[in-house]
């Protein structure tokens, strides 16, 4: 296996993806089986993408817009940046499904059935990039997973822009898009990923009593924002966000794992809004993360990745942007990554808006967490 990166961090469109694509190739010496395309808002996306391909020639290719651009060199809120793997034995396929917030499950499947029908595996790593701005990217994901089953890995992110959460681009070599999910299922490469966020809950217990798609309308039969307020101490409406960021909501899953959820709004009538979906009745915390359990969660992230693999290649990093403007003072996730891999592994990634990652088969949509995919020879 052979793996390049390269990025670009020049204004110009078509040279920032010609110059990064150009770098990648540099380093490898033949032609990809899969390139991976991240870029941030201020260019043309097309045109990058159009570069992009004028380097890469036949290769397969999945990407996203982002927040942000994750190197080895560190972390850039605008940049082009670019991974090339080729290899014997490596294959991939790409598709792209225009979301349809009316029916995510319905997205999802035919997603999964686009893979399929074009590689008819049994294994492999779906890489997946939703809109981030999109609506039930949960119900999305069951969807995917009703159709590919257990067998295959799921990881990628919600594409996002820089923080104005106007529009959001996903890439294949079949074009740029908006609005939609795309995803590549890459086989004859071992990969382990690794996902966790080192938030803990503070306080008992909260039950989410009224909730509608992004929305908690109560908790424990209260307006929701005059409970949250109550346990921080009583905060004012106006200064929502600064607390919000600070202490997000863990809602329980059937195990007792905590599936982070971003308050991004708080409404006079009481209701709060949320990055994601939320279920009514669920039982939820107020969450709060310090600096070392932050910092530790990356470390094991990464840990765990590692472990099912005998010597990594590559590393693609998916990273909550919320998180990284929380922690980006106090926490060095590149550096705590060149750790885990050594100073010679490629990385590459981006700072999303939503993180798909599992702790077991199923594929789980997540806030202010770090998603980790680690590429190599086996064990």
């Amino acid at each position: 296996m052979k793996v390049g990166t390269g990025y670009s961090r020049i204004l110009h469109s078509r040279e920032a993806g010609r110059q990064a694509a150009a770098q990648a190739l540099k380093e490898i010496g033949a032609q990809p089986v899969v390139t991976f395309v991240f870029t941030t808002e201020g260019y043309d996306q097309e045109q990058v993408l159009d570069s992009v391909l004028s380097e890469v020639g036949n290769s397969r290719v999945i990407g996203a817009s982002s927040a942000g651009i994750i190197t080895s060199d560190g972390i850039f809120e605008d940049g082009v940046n670019v991974m090339v793997l080729s290899g014997s034995g490596i294959e991939a396929v790409t598709a792209t499904e225009g979301f349809q917030p009316e029916a995510p499950g319905k997205t999802g499947r035919s997603l999964g059935q686009n893979l399929l029908a074009a590689k008819a595996a049994t294994g492999g790593t779906v890489f997946v990039f939703p809109d981030g701005l999109a609506g039930n990217i949960a119900l999305m994901l069951r969807g995917l997973y009703e159709v590919m089953g257990p067998d295959f890995q799921y990881v990628g992110g919600g594409t996002g822009d820089n923080l104005r959460f106007l529009k959001t681009y996903q890439f294949t070599e079949s074009g740029v898009s908006s609005g939609s999910v795309a995803a590549a299922l890459v086989t004859g490469v071992t990969v382990g990923t690794g996902v966790g966020h080192g938030w803990e809950p503070v306080g008992s217990p909260l039950v989410i009593t009224k909730a509608e798609d992004k929305f908690i309308h109560e908790l424990d039969e209260r307006p929701a924002f005059s409970v949250y307020s109550e346990r921080l101490g009583g905060i004012e409406l106006s200064r929502f966000p600064e607390y919000g960021m600070r202490h997000p909501l863990g809602i329980v899953d059937a195990v007792g794992r905590f599936i982070v959820r971003d308050p991004i709004r708080a409404f006079p009538n009481g209701t709060l809004e949320l990055v994601t979906e939320v279920p009514s009745k669920a039982v939820a915390y107020l969450m709060e993360g310090r600096k070392e359990n932050l910092a530790g969660a990356a470390r094991d992230v990464f840990r765990a990745a590692l472990s099912a693999v005998g010597e990594p290649k590559f590393a693609l990093l998916f990273n909550c942007v919320s998180r990284f403007l929380l922690v980006r003072n106090e926490v060095d996730d590149v550096g705590i990554g060149r750790e885990a891999l050594g100073p010679s592994v490629p990385m590459a990634g981006i700072l999303t808006f939503g993180e798909v990652g599992t702790y077991t088969d199923v594929p789980l949509f997540h806030n202010k967490t770090m998603v980790v995919a680690i590429g190599g020879q086996p064990r």
